[in-house]
């Protein structure tokens, strides 16, 4: 009694310690996510959290200054011409036509026309061919004088209609159009068009001066933006772009300094939380010995599937749609490693923590209580593989009429934004489901969890131990399918782990394989326990859990399947050979605790079902055997179950008396199934006197 008493003060305390460290870390996130971020200052980008109004008849410079900024920009460029930059592309055209001739003049005897030419275009700015230096050397000097004329005049033309910088392309093409309308041939064409594109430059620049003066000008003439008292500036849910924030800022509406207004929703918040924590503990510590008590490793992992959720939670804190959190990933797995029961009522909790964590509101709230409940309980379903597509697809359309439904009502209309937001929460079901069932080998590895993909992989008949037991021992293992299944009805009727308890009644006498003739089942003949004394006998029945034990350890057994071998008999009474040693030695020659097994009573309710169901079914099948009927059989279950509460065998399992009538109801139905009353069979002697009258009646009808 000690013991159990540490025990579970060791629970307690450990407990304890892991929901103290749950909410620090909750509080870390909430103060640190988005919702509190929101609260501390507006911010660009942000969500208005009120309706924000003005106080007074204001200036609203913020307006005022973009319409004078527009104003301004109507402004368009001013230029004015620069006469310096004129006068120096002339002066460049004069220069160069200047140096051609002076270097015409000075044409050495027999110097061929290329050698002059190359000659000269190494010290003139434009390189000429040879059919356009001949063309112009052959013009007399009064020509030479009027085709440099006509190139200036068309260069002063250009410029007095004026050239930007953007326009220098645009006047080269109007000077080719001007010289081809001259009188001079091609070669002196090409000639003029390649001198002045070389001296073109731009005439026309920016008059910033007057410019400057435009703009100011038109800002003079906007008339200021005026605020009227209580006129709005932002509502409530809008968001808060730059332009309303600068209103905000210099209308002196938001106050970064004021801490009350930060302190008051984090200290609200960690008195939430610590109401969920402490409900959290109260339901698990006040119901330690009910359906929804939770083992060491069960509460590492609902504590570790917490963690992982509530971190995702604050990481993706900034998501334009909180659709795209896969929240349902808690209730998901908590209902596949756990408990059903469970994931429903802490989806609910986890739901409020995650309102504070991503600035959530009640449509937030509402979305994932929704989801997460029909997750919680469709998961069930993906215990087997072919139902796992279909599970993934019925979560992402109920995330997506959820999101529907939920936006409608509160948006009070359809939108855009809605269907992309339903969309994103049907990917995100789809993503929770990948999850959840891709991390169960996870969960198995590392915590022992008992997951139904696991314990359907242990019932394969092809596993070591069960052929052993099938080939070895074969009473055993028609014994131990029976009470499968009797374990397993009734798990299932009281919402314990029907898979666990079938998957450990098949195991729970592997223990016998190694001395299977010692045991009634799988017998054939004689009996060598006739030949023994009772201790002798009582050491080598209770021997089997032991064996078993350490046989499941061998073959790398889970620990709630080694659990169940080792404690389908407790510390029960091994009552014929104790009987048998009182007939032969006497009362006051036999003690009792030599003749009972040496282990724990069952510490699990899947651990007690499958004691009272070997104890019954080793029972019913001596009593049909004697052919008893099965209003005896009914009454003698009744009182197999009362003598295991008697004995104190169920005090540890965490079953209620409500649960025990349950499971006695669900074995007589399992019994009236294998030995309902069946039509008897006629003999051979019987079909042939039926026949030899059906022939003498047919004959006396024909008489």
């Amino acid at each position: 009694m000690e013991n159990e008493r540490k025990k579970f003060s060791e629970w307690k305390y450990f407990s304890i310690v892991l929901l103290c460290i749950g909410f620090l870390i909750t509080v870390i996130c909430i103060a640190t996510g988005s919702y509190i971020q929101t609260m501390e200052s507006v911010q660009i980008g942000s969500v208005a959290t009120q309706r924000y109004v003005a106080l007074k008849d204001e200036v609203d410079t913020v307006a005022t200054e973009k319409k004078k900024a527009e104003a301004a920009a109507t402004v368009g460029p001013l230029y004015k011409h620069d006469l310096e930059i004129e006068q120096q592309s002339i002066s460049e055209i004069e220069g160069f036509f200047k140096r051609l001739d002076e270097m015409q003049g000075t044409l050495r005897a027999g110097e061929s026309l290329s050698d002059a030419i190359k000659n000269t275009s190494l010290k003139l700015p434009v390189v000429l061919s040879v059919r356009q230096y001949s063309a112009y050397q052959v013009l007399s000097q009064q020509d030479k004088l009027e085709f440099q004329k006509s190139c200036i005049n068309i260069v002063n033309s250009i410029y007095e209609q004026g050239v930007t910088a953007e326009a220098v392309e645009k006047s080269r093409e109007q000077i080719n159009t001007n010289l081809q309308q001259t009188q001079w041939n091609s070669e002196l064409q090409e000639m003029g068009m390649a001198v002045l594109n070389s001296a073109l430059k731009a005439n026309l620049v920016l008059d910033t001066d007057a410019m400057q003066l435009a703009r100011q000008k038109k800002e003079d003439e906007v008339e200021d933006v005026i605020i009227k008292k209580n006129q709005k500036i932002v509502d409530e849910g809008e968001i808060i772009t730059a332009e309303i924030y600068r209103k905000l800022e210099t209308m002196n509406l938001i106050n970064t300094e004021n801490t009350a207004e930060t302190i008051l929703p984090v200290f609200s918040s960690i008195v939430v939380v610590l109401l969920i924590f402490a409900s959290v503990f109260l339901f698990f510590y006040s119901s330690n010995k009910k359906w929804h008590s939770l083992k060491k490793n069960e509460m590492v992992i609902l504590f570790t599937i917490y963690m992982i959720v509530v971190l995702l939670l604050r990481v993706m804190s900034e998501v334009p749609y909180f659709t795209l959190i896969p929240l349902s990933v808690f209730p998901m797995l908590v209902s596949l490693l756990i408990s059903r029961r469970v994931a429903l009522l802490l989806n609910c909790f986890v739901s409020i923590i995650g309102c504070f964590v991503f600035n959530g509101d009640v449509e937030f709230l509402l979305y994932f209580l929704l989801t997460g409940e029909f997750a919680a309980l469709i998961m069930r379903y993906a215990e087997k593989r072919k139902y796992v597509f279909p599970v993934a697809v019925c979560v992402a359309v109920i995330n997506f009429i959820s999101m529907m439904a939920v936006g409608l009502f509160f948006e009070k209309g359809y939108s855009q934004g809605l269907l992309y937001s339903s969309a994103y929460g049907a990917a995100a079901g789809l993503i929770a489901v990948i999850l959840s069932i891709g991390s169960l080998p996870f969960w198995e590895a590392i915590f022992e969890a008992n997951t139904p993909l696991r314990l359907l992989e242990l019932t394969n008949p092809n596993n070591e131990l069960l052929r052993r037991l099938m080939i070895e021992a074969p009473g055993t293992y028609h014994h131990s399918l029976i009470v499968a299944n009797l374990a397993e009805t009734a798990a299932y009727e009281i919402d314990a782990n029907a898979a666990l308890a079938r998957v450990g009644a098949y195991y729970h006498d592997i223990g016998k394989l190694k001395s299977p003739l010692y045991f009634s089942e799988n017998q054939a003949g004689e009996n060598p326990h006739d030949q023994m004394e009772p201790y002798s006998s009582t050491q080598i029945i209770t021997a089997h859990t032991t064996a078993g034990v350490q046989m499941a350890k061998e073959r790398g057994l889970p620990k709630a399947i080694i659990n169940i071998i080792q404690e389908h008999h407790g510390n029960s009474l091994v009552k014929f050979f104790y009987y048998k040693a009182l007939k032969q030695y006497g009362a006051d020659n036999v003690k009792e605790q030599d003749y009972r097994y040496q282990s724990c009573v069952p510490q699990s309710r899947e651990a007690a079902i499958v004691m009272m169901a070997d104890t019954v079914e080793a029972a019913v099948r001596s009593m049909v055997g004697q052919g008893k009927s099965l209003d005896d059989v009914e009454e003698f279950i009744k009182m197999l179950i009362k003598d295991k509460l008697d004995d104190g065998q169920l005090d540890k399992s965490g079953l209620a008396i409500s649960d025990l009538e349950t499971i006695r109801k669900s074995f007589i139905e399992v019994f009236k199934g294998m030995y309902h009353n069946r039509v008897a069979y006629p003999k051979k002697e019987e079909m042939d006197a039926a026949k030899k009258q059906k022939k003498e009646e047919k004959e006396e009808n024909k008489v």
